[in-house]
Parts: structure tokens; C-alpha cells; sequence
């Protein structure tokens, strides 16, 4: 083993290789469901007449108050009314990716703990690239 890091601000936590086999499983599923939510949304955005470059400039306009866009108020309206669906959708994703951790047998809460260790700790990060790559084979 290497030197003894100094303990960080967070705590570390303690992760069995079951745990990180369900995390490595839910983190799959959970591409799948980002990738239909993806497909869904640009769908969801040209149903609604936009193209996918002119939708991205008003949403980082809308999300930056330091840019501001050309709009028209039909295209206001439209863009509201878009933005309103793609909430409506994002629940939905949620509700999937929610279902896909507890159908490994997993909490919420546990999964959110390790998804937090895992951006910090570089030992638990490697245990779960290993574990990814054994499983993509």
C-alpha cells in the first residue's frame, strides 16, 4: 500500500465489492436511461419546431443572466411550453433511474452516499473502472 494520505474533509467510505457490482449495474442502466432521455428531448424539441442549435441558445440564455437572445413572443411562448415538457419528462427519468438502483437492491440514499465517495476517492473509482471493464467484456 502507499503512504497514509491525510484524512480529507469527507469521510471515507467503506464500499464491499457487492456494493460496487450494484453501482457498476445501476451505472449501465442508468446510461440507458440517459440515452433515451437524450433521443426523447431533442425529439420533444423539434416536435415543437426548433432546431437543435436555436433550442440550446435559448436555454443557456434562459439559464445565464449574463446572455440575452432575440426572441419573438410566439417563439417565447413556444419555448415555455416546450420547457414545461421537458420537466414533465426529466421526472419520468427520474422515476426510471430511481427504479433501476432499487432493482439492484439498493437504496437511493446508499447509491447518493457512493456516487459522492466515488468523485473524490481514487482507490473506489478504480474498483469500479475495473469492474466496468470486466463487465463490457
Amino acid at each position: 500500500m502507499g503512504a497514509i494520505s491525510p484524512l480529507s474533509a469527507q469521510e471515507q467510505v467503506e464500499v464491499s465489492d457487492a456494493e460496487l457490482n450494484k453501482i457498476a449495474s445501476a451505472f449501465q442502466g442508468i446510461q440507458e436511461v440517459n440515452r433515451a432521455a437524450q433521443q426523447k428531448v431533442m425529439e420533444t424539441v423539434e416536435e415543437n419546431g426548433f432546431e437543435t442549435d436555436r433550442f440550446n441558445e435559448l436555454y443557456q440564455a434562459s439559464a445565464s443572466a449574463d446572455k440575452t437572445v432575440d426572441i419573438s413572443d410566439e417563439e417565447k411562448e413556444r419555448f415555455g411550453k416546450l420547457m414545461s415538457e421537458i420537466q414533465q419528462l426529466q421526472v419520468g427519468f427520474t422515476e426510471q433511474i430511481e427504479e433501476v438502483i432499487s432493482n439492484e437492491g439498493m437504496s437511493l440514499e446508499r447509491y447518493q452516499v457512493i456516487a459522492m465517495a466515488l468523485q473524490s476517492d481514487t482507490e473506489l473509482q478504480g474498483r469500479l473502472k475495473t469492474i466496468l471493464t470486466q463487465v463490457q467484456q
